[in-house]
């Protein structure tokens, strides 16, 4: 293991001017069942949790991590206004629920079925030599139509969510799916081909090559432990932090590793890709760098001048990925893709600000390597406005040309490039040249003996999609009451900045389209830590020009306290779930099976907040265990509770 010893230590200090001495306490205020909770019944196969099996010698901390498991998945929306969450059935297929807090109606979609190939219901080997169980699955929404799953075993699925030309209907569609074997050195001592893991967060990081970066976690045996003992299991947990590229030739790559003796309760990778800040009871040190792996590979001795000719050379006869022109009201982008490329192939989508447009060439023989660089533009913001419910991409398969034609918010506005970041690529001002680059590919991608078979199948595709874009969020497993330790990792593995606070108590509820940056500072999701009775409620950020100026990429400041909350929430022994509002307007301790707690706040120093108590059970049914819990709608502070085999939204506002 590599000792990492900070560069930076950031302070943790609550703001006394932010702590309400005068506080004496909650007064319950009950609560309107019949206008402000919502029962809605899952469609059958429901939800079932696979029960333990008395064979496994499972640690504390793997039971609790089963135990605290948060079954719920907060998606973006993809409707203006409509919540979006995910869950696994009983068969294994991803459901999408979208909840219209106007109308207090859930829709349910059946995506898709995922691989699963092991659970704990299988016979386990009492002897095994490995004891690497399998996790429940677990899924991060990347942005409205795109997803990251694990089923839990080992395997590692990129979905994307399709709307069937029919904004009501949603399916989904595996683009990619590799094993995690974890990195080398774990592979070798463990001679299994794919190793269970857990999804912590993840987002697509839009640079010069767009790409998915995200952080799992598996468990390993301690191997100093793990001889000494048969009875007592001890684990460790690994953090891995891997990159998958975001082409027709994807590819997944192992980055870093860190291990530590907790799960994480907090993990959420800074939207431009630099760090991630991770939180947990205990300190984790680096195992793996991806870096380091090559360090005893020399280069050869090439002389500078001949290194920058050669890399000027390239860029001169470097192809352009598209070409473009516009007028005063539209922009034409064309791109030249392999001959036969059909329209199921693409995947495209617009909304007001960007442009999501994928190629799936796995079936597609006609590619060379001559080819020009197949699009890929993950959720790229464009260069200004487009309107885009006129706006469609036709293909022409004869010829492998695709045509998007975005219609202009902002008429009579010249755009400079096509995207916000410039690419390089001019505009094509000469209409002559659009003319001779389709006589190009007609010349040299036609088949003579098939044109006139296949002139008639031309019709392409005009298939305007109505996409909402925007970043991802983190993690959804949560531990309370230890101490707290948060650690600032920059992307090559090497810890920057530690942070020591007080007990950790939770996290706010994910929130996916907000991504914000104050005063230079992008913001992550903030945390609840005791202080006293009190819970303190701290800001989480990352200066993002940190490396330039010198000063910490870490930055924790207390903005918020729910009062008395460290109290109140000690005296509920069998806690499932606890997390804050965004807004901070509340904090929720769902505990049992049927009760939610809820303690509002207001500004000021009033002497008295409110309490409320939830009774989460319907009369029709049985009384199943709360299994995951995210918030349906942030402006109206509606709380969705996933049940095996219902819903529940608790209205707050």
């Amino acid at each position: 293991m590599s000792k990492n010893v900070p560069k930076y230590t950031v302070p943790i200090k609550p703001i006394r001017t932010l702590i309400n001495s005068k506080f004496e306490g909650y007064k319950l205020k009950v609560f309107d069942e019949k206008s402000h909770l919502i029962h809605f019944q899952l469609p059958l196969p429901a939800i079932t949790i696979p029960k333990i099996p008395t064979n496994l010698k499972l640690s504390y901390k793997e039971i609790q991590s089963i135990i605290h498991f948060n079954h719920l998945f907060k998606g973006f929306e993809i409707n203006k206004g409509k919540g979006i969450c995910f869950y696994f059935d009983s068969e294994n297929f991803v459901i999408l629920a979208e909840y219209d807090p106007e109308t207090s109606k859930v829709v349910t979609h059946r995506l898709l079925k995922i691989q699963q190939t092991s659970d704990y219901s299988g016979n386990v080997e009492e002897n095994s030599s490995h004891h690497l169980y399998p996790n429940y699955p677990s899924l991060r929404a990347l942005s409205p139509n795109l997803l990251l799953v694990t089923n839990g075993s080992g395997i590692i699925f990129l979905v994307q969510i399709n709307n069937n030309d029919n904004v009501s209907t949603y399916s989904g569609e595996i683009l990619y799916q590799i094993e995690f074997q974890g990195h080398s050195e774990l592979k070798q001592g463990s001679g299994l081909n794919d190793i269970p893991c857990v999804l912590l967060d993840g987002k697509i990081i839009v640079d010069e090559h767009p790409h998915i970066l995200f952080l799992v976690y598996n468990t390993v045996l301690d191997p100093i432990s793990s001889e000494s003992t048969k009875e007592t299991r001890k684990v460790l947990f690994d953090v891995s932090l891997l990159q998958l590229s975001m082409s027709p030739q994807y590819e997944m790559k192992i980055i870093h590793v860190i291990r530590g003796p907790e799960i994480p309760f907090y993990c959420n990778i800074e939207f431009n890709g630099t760090g991630y800040v991770i939180g947990s009871n205990m300190e984790y040190e680096v195992v793996y760098k991806s870096s380091t792996q090559n360090e005893n590979i020399k280069p050869m001795d090439i002389d500078d001048d001949q290194i920058t000719e050669e890399q000027e050379e390239k860029s001169t006869n470097r192809v352009s990925p598209y070409i473009w022109t516009q007028t005063s009201s539209d922009v034409t982008i064309c791109f030249q893709l392999p001959k036969g490329t059909p329209k199921t192939a693409i995947h495209c989508n617009f909304s007001q600000t960007h442009l999501s447009l994928t190629i799936n060439l796995d079936d597609n023989p006609n590619v060379s390597p001559g080819q020009p660089p197949i699009p890929c533009y993950a959720f790229t913001r464009l260069f200004d406005l487009i309107d885009p419910s006129v706006s469609l991409w036709t293909i022409e398969p004869t010829i492998g040309l695709l045509t998007l034609h975005l219609e202009k918010h902002n008429h009579n506005t010249r755009w400079s490039h096509v995207f916000q970041h410039d690419d390089g690529v001019f505009e094509t001002l000469d209409p002559n040249e659009f003319a001779e680059f389709r006589e190009r590919l007609e010349k040299f991608t036609s088949d003579p003996i098939q044109d006139t078979n296949e002139q008639s199948d031309q019709s392409g595709a005009f298939k305007p999609l109505q996409h909402l874009i925007g970043h991802e969020t983190e993690e959804s497993i949560d531990f309370e009451g230890k101490s707290s330790v948060f650690m600032w990792f920059e992307r090559e593995g090497d810890l920057i900045a530690k942070s020591s606070g007080n007990e950790y108590l939770c996290r706010q509820f994910e929130w996916c389209e907000n991504v914000e940056i104050s005063n230079n500072i992008s913001v992550l999701p903030s945390v609840c830590l005791k202080s006293d009775v009190d819970g303190t409620v701290y800001s989480i950020g990352h200066p993002i020009d940190s490396s330039k100026l010198d000063v910490s990429p870490l930055v924790i400041t207390h903005i918020a306290t729910f009062n008395a909350f460290a109290f109140v929430q000690a005296s509920k022994r069998e806690k499932r779930f606890m997390f804050h509002d965004p807004k901070y307007r509340f904090v929720i301790i769902l505990e049992g099976d049927h009760r939610a707690f809820v303690y509002m706040r207001h500004e000021g120093r009033e002497k008295h907040d409110e309490q409320s108590v939830v009774e989460l059970t319907a009369s029709t049914s049985g009384d199943p265990e709360i299994i995951g819990v995210q918030m349906a709608s942030i402006e109206n502070a509606h709380v969705i509770i996933l049940k095996s085999n219902s819903l529940f939204i608790i209205k707050l506002l």
